[in-house]
């Protein structure tokens, strides 16, 4: 299914005309079809043990824009210890994928070996989120927000995200630093400030931030660093290295 491309559109609101988001041409190289099949591990520790050091537990778990379902399985089966964790992407050919991941990760009838609750829902893009105000503890989402083409769609995204999360529940965010030569994705010069539609672009920390507004918002970046096993000698540099880093992880509780 991946090498098919159910995990190569990334970019939903710009109608196809970009060069980046165009036609799949059928080929996707090893190293991205390795990356794929390997994402469950890969975000069991990126993501999952940061979280689960920073919350001890999320009952109740929404991961936006899950894709193929790396982020989603991985977090179903954390020690977050979840009961109930839902996977939504705006293409219904990944949804159907990340089907198959959880089928593979020991994912029967909706349950995992442990008894939560794991289940996929295609959204359109765009579309409000069909859940109530406040249901989830905690809603993750990661390397989707540089897809939005616009300012003001990012921030309708987030209030939505902030919208089903519940008081004093944590929205976590991935999102490529823009603070680089080229766009992480595209690997355009300058690709983050010539902002092409159909194109990734990501926004600036200082933007970020200004989404969760009265949010606490830490970045979990700086927290990586000063774990890093050869870094955490000089971890009281990490608030200035983490704007070097390639990636910007937020974590934003909301007050």
């Amino acid at each position: 299914m991946i090498r098919r491309g159910v995990a190569s559109r990334d970019i939903h609101d710009s109608e196809g005309d970009g060069s980046y988001d165009g036609p799949f041409a059928g080929r996707v190289s090893e190293r991205f079809l390795e990356r794929e099949l390997t994402r469950v591990a890969m975000h069991a520790q990126s993501l999952c043990v940061p979280l689960a050091t920073r919350l001890a537990r999320a009952p109740r778990v929404l991961d936006v824009g899950c894709g193929t379902g790396g982020t989603t399985v991985a977090l179903a089966l954390s020690d977050l210890r979840p009961d109930e964790v839902v996977g939504i992407d705006a293409s219904a050919d990944a949804i159907d994928a990340a089907a198959v991941r959880a089928a593979g990760h020991g994912v029967v009838d909706g349950r995992t070996a442990d008894g939560a609750s794991l289940r996929f829902q295609h959204v359109e893009a765009g579309r409000p989120l069909p859940f109530p105000d406040g249901h989830f503890d905690l809603v993750t989402c990661v390397s989707v927000l540089e897809f939005i083409g616009t300012p003001s769609a990012r921030e309708a995204f987030i209030a939505e995200m902030l919208r089903v999360t519940r008081r004093g529940g944590h929205v976590y965010l991935a999102t490529p630093s823009p603070l680089r030569l080229r766009e992480y994705h595209s690997r355009r010069t300058l690709g983050d400030w010539r902002r092409t539609r159909g194109y990734p672009w990501s926004s600036t920390p200082v933007a970020l931030r200004r989404m969760f507004p009265g949010c606490a918002v830490e970045s979990l970046a700086v927290e990586r660093l000063r774990r890093h096993p050869r870094l955490r000698g000089i971890g009281w540099a990490a608030p200035v290295l983490a704007w070097a880093t390639p990636w910007q992880r937020l974590l934003a509780r909301k007050t």
